[in-house]
């Protein structure tokens, strides 16, 4: 089994979407997952009650129901607000107690299926209601997390399962088990081959536009590039401007400038060199106006001259906390990671070579750091690396992906990304799962003539793959009555 990392509560929802989009079958899933909570009740106490909650953890809480000769059944919803939870409700043949109507018999062991992984902070409505009413001190198995657990107001398990990974929110800032999880059980549920890859699943971390919003709510990205080149961190903010972020400007050589042909969405931005990049000072000067920027994307056609990499590292040292894409000829600047540096930096083999000779030296680099630096090595396959386990391969496209431009639109989507204000773990996850479904879908529709340029269109279109992503998600509090 591959390694897991500590898993924030909303990436649950995003691998369980992953493994659907691979073809596993959720009910499997979660009967899997009944199964293992059985195995951990073996000896304990009886009368045991099963507290289940309106989502896919009350589901888990329903299977585990019909898997057991005697038990208690307390819900504190009528229904349950997923067809998956419900099909496992459905299928239970005993009586359902609510919170006005609890079992005559004093439990001696609850199982708390009321909120999984996926929630944070203190339980309240419902889910307190039935927590506040529980007779005397019975033994606690928490199914996947205990309820309210680090939020001060929790059950206090003797033991969870927890499903394939641990999660955050079960654990303090130095990485110690939080009391009330008691002996933590890790179980798998079978999860396909490649759920941990960047898929489908990962674009529900995409922050959809609100209502009210207004030109700069979605951040401002600045592509700093060109000199011997112009056409690269073109391609690079046409990209970041089709991830969705309000306004994106490109800083490049007056000579390069020139001869760009400019695209409506970018915003050229005035700086002094005339050839290559070698005074950031107007570029400094932009990131600390005004609003600012939230993301700077360094490197795309800008050359290797000593000059344009000191201009690199000053870049980085003076704006430590505007993440970053480190991308094509930059990557010369960097020895090992900048202490300064928060965001992302994409070689392909070469570059990694000369950058940190191996990808076995990449781990050290990036240990303690969350999800704030990562490495993404560009290639046939797309190889994400990050701090504490988390990484991920990225395949399929088209073979046409190969030619030049595809590093640069690539290094433009992760920038947008991160202007919206994902993590840099985040936006390398949807940015490599997107740059491959937009070249699918655009060699579809092309052919083999294809060229980098025709890919940009279509990634806006690949941010909407998936029946349950054309819209955005409503957020929805379980814990609520």
């Amino acid at each position: 089994m591959r390694p897991r990392w500590v898993m924030s509560p909303e990436e649950v929802a995003i691998l369980d979407a992953n493994a659907e989009a691979l073809g596993a079958d959720m009910d499997e899933l979660m009967l899997t997952a009944a199964e293992h909570l059985a195995n951990a009740l073996d000896g304990a106490p009886a009368p045991i009650w099963i507290l289940c909650g309106p989502g896919n953890n009350g589901g888990d809480g329903f299977r585990l129901a019909s898997m057991l000769e005697e038990c208690y059944v307390v819900a504190t919803h009528s229904k349950q607000k997923s067809a998956l939870a419900q099909r496992a409700r459905d299928d239970w043949n005993g009586t359902v107690y609510s919170v006005e109507n609890l079992p005559e018999v004093a439990p001696a062991t609850i199982v708390d299926c009321l909120l999984g992984a996926g929630t944070v902070g203190k339980p309240r409505g419902e889910v307190l209601r039935l927590m506040e009413s529980i007779p005397g001190r019975p033994m606690v198995l928490a199914c996947d997390m205990p309820t309210g657990c680090g939020s001060g107001l929790s059950f206090n398990a003797f033991r969870t399962v927890t499903f394939e990974a641990p999660k955050s929110n079960m654990v303090d800032e130095g990485g110690r088990l939080l009391s009330e999880v008691g002996d933590l059980f890790i179980a798998p549920v079978g999860w396909p081959a490649g759920t941990l890859d960047p898929g489908p699943g990962d674009l529900l971390r995409y922050p959809h536009p609100q209502t009210g919003q207004v030109k700069g709510d979605r951040g401002r990205v600045l592509i700093v590039g060109g000199g011997p080149y112009h056409g690269a961190p073109l391609l690079a903010g046409i990209a970041a401007a089709r991830m969705g972020c309000d306004l994106v400007h490109v800083a490049m050589p007056k000579n390069a400038a020139a001869r760009a042909k400019w695209p409506s969405e970018l915003i050229p931005e005035q700086i002094d060199d005339e050839d290559i990049i070698s005074n950031v000072d107007k570029i400094i000067e932009r990131c600390s106006t005004g609003r600012g920027v939230q993301a700077l994307v360094i490197g795309p056609g800008m050359g290797d001259d000593e000059s344009s990499l000191a201009a690199v590292n000053r870049l980085i040292e003076e704006t430590p906390n505007i993440p970053k894409v480190i991308d094509a000829d930059a990557i010369k600047a960097l020895n090992g990671w900048p202490k300064s540096l928060i965001g992302v930096v994409t070689p392909h083999q070469k570059e990694l070579e000369n950058w940190i000779w191996d990808v076995a030296n990449i781990p050290s680099m990036l240990e303690g750091h969350g999800e704030m630096r990562i490495v993404v090595k560009t290639g046939a396959e797309d190889l994400i690396f990050g701090s504490g386990g988390r990484g991920g391969v990225v395949s399929g496209g088209n073979p046409r992906m190969s030619m030049g431009g595809t590093g640069d639109l690539l290094a433009g989507c992760i920038g947008g990304l991160l202007g919206l204000g994902l993590t840099p773990w985040a936006a390398s996850r949807i940015a490599t799962y997107v740059m491959r479904k937009a070249g699918e879908m655009a060699g579809d529709e092309i052919g083999p003539g294809l060229v980098a340029e025709d890919i940009a269109p279509y990634l806006s279109r690949a941010l909407i793959t998936g029946s349950v992503l054309l819209h955005p998600p409503e957020e929805e509090d379980p814990s609520s009555s």
